[in-house]
């Protein structure tokens, strides 16, 4: 399909205007005009380029891009000048989905992540920027907290990083992706029994204790690979394209 034409398709997918982001989402580096081949990575950099390239991508969507609001025009220089030059050397396009990836209820990481792991009756939840990111739901029975843990660590294939501050039988799990540890106070506030994100922070351990909250942390990437792998697979089946997600070695 023709570049433009992929972009417009996933701008409209994933509800780019509703979403007051930090990102430049959409189309960051324009590459190819005819596209077959599209690869998919949490983050853009020089790794994620060349084995785009090497396996003969003509286009590479991310979660975290190149550009963000704020931070130019800057000199291209140094790292940035480096991986610019893999993508246009490549004549690979570069497409970044932020927020609206975290936020998408058929492809995102949350909604996504709630359904693998059991959660039924989603509703959206975490407030950020006035906009609802993450999911929440209920499992179908009472889990108790350690055998959840052991869920989501199999599901995710990342150590947990785990406050136990709450009951240790779970019902009503959130579920917000990437660096949110704060939007913890906002799952106490709604009476969840437990709160997943990526990061942990020094502040939340005090705060889940005293909330009465369970709180763990799956990792960053870990919990931002699953909207990508998700939106490759509705690429590939919607227009026939061939979709690959390429893994990283990142432990954060």
């Amino acid at each position: 399909m023709r570049r433009d034409d992929l972009g417009k398709y996933l701008n409209r997918y994933l509800r780019l205007g509703q979403f007051d982001d930090e990102s430049l989402n959409g189309l960051q580096v324009e590459g190819a005009e005819k596209i077959s081949s599209v690869a998919f990575a949490v983050s853009a950099c020089a790794e994620a380029f060349r084995k785009a390239a090497e396996r003969g991508a003509q286009a590479l969507v991310v979660h975290h891009g190149l550009f963000w609001k704020g931070h130019g025009p800057e000199p291209v220089t140094g790292a940035l000048a480096a991986r610019l030059k893999l993508l246009i050397k490549s004549d690979i396009s570069l497409f970044a989905y932020h927020l609206p990836l975290d936020a998408h209820p058929e492809s995102g990481n949350n909604a996504v992540a709630a359904r693998s792991l059991g959660l039924t009756k989603l509703r959206p939840f975490g407030d950020y920027h006035n906009m609802k990111i993450g999911w929440k739901g209920t499992l179908a029975r009472p889990v108790e907290l350690d055998n959840f843990i052991a869920r989501l660590e199999k599901y995710y294939g990342h150590k947990a990083s785990v406050v136990k501050g709450g009951g240790k039988l779970l019902k009503n799990v959130g579920i917000v992706s990437g660096g949110a540890a704060k939007e913890a106070m906002q799952a106490a506030e709604e009476g969840l029994d437990l709160y997943v994100t990526g990061e942990s922070s020094e502040p939340v351990t005090y705060l889940a204790r005293e909330a009465g909250l369970n709180f763990a942390a799956l990792g960053h990437y870990a919990t931002e690979r699953v909207g990508v792998m998700a939106l490759a697979d509705h690429l590939g089946k919607r227009f026939g394209l061939r979709t690959f997600f390429i893994e990283l070695d990142n432990e954060a």
